[in-house]
């Protein structure tokens, strides 16, 4: 049995969208029930919360179950004890958001064409790593000024962004390194190396119906 009051978390351990939800989880000191699912093999409880049959999702309540990382990010944010943070969620023109939405769609759409070259018919996946370029020289530039994207305190827009770039970098990671982004590849080594990527990334049971629930903000250090 599930504590209703604790929500209920879907994740798969290496999915982008899922790290960055458990990120922002930890960073506001979230409690969940996790369930770690595979995506290749799907419970028939997760499918029956989503039709979409993506992760991240989470369960707030038997009317509420949001569907989306951001959609979950912004309620971590708006619900945060952090008056800060909260204020972020009424001010989504911000340029934070400007950029986790180039890596959403821009950035995202190479980085498929480029990983998973055999999924497309007729691509060059080269191409598509090229595309990317112009973004990871602005981000690299970004970080010449701060030690994070935005300032010298990392915030939920690195933990939205880094899943992406290290998803990325891991393709080819040679090649990655020889572009030189000297204050790219510095933001990524702190994040990598930090607690809280190891403690995001910690690995689970694969969740099956009758195990007893698994309660964590994420926090193991």
């Amino acid at each position: 049995m599930s504590n209703s009051l604790i929500p209920i978390l879907y994740s798969f351990r290496r999915c982008p969208y899922a790290m960055r939800t458990r990120f922002v989880l930890r960073s506001v000191s979230q409690s969940v029930e996790i369930r770690e699912i595979k995506l290749q093999n799907k419970p028939k409880e997760f499918l029956k919360v989503t039709n979409l049959g993506t992760v991240p999702v989470m369960i707030l309540s038997k009317r509420k179950v949001l569907l989306e990382s951001l959609d979950i990010i912004n309620w971590c944010l708006k619900n945060s004890k952090n008056i800060e943070e909260r204020k972020i969620v009424h001010n989504q023109n911000d340029i934070t958001w400007d950029y986790i939405k180039i890596v959403d769609n821009e950035f995202k759409y190479n980085l498929d064409r480029y990983k998973y070259p055999t999924r497309y018919s007729n691509k060059d996946p080269n191409l598509y790593r090229k595309n990317n370029l112009s973004f990871l020289e602005d981000l690299n530039n970004r970080l010449k000024n701060s030690k994070f994207l935005f300032s010298d305190e990392i915030c939920f827009s690195d933990y939205c962004i880094f899943p992406f770039i290290r998803q990325f970098r891991n393709v080819d990671i040679d090649w990655f390194e020889k572009l030189n982004f000297k204050f790219l590849n510095n933001w990524f080594s702190i994040i990598v190396n930090g607690v809280a990527f190891e403690n995001i990334m910690r690995k689970y049971k694969l969740w099956e119906p009758n195990d007893k629930p698994v309660i964590t903000n994420f926090k193991y250090n």
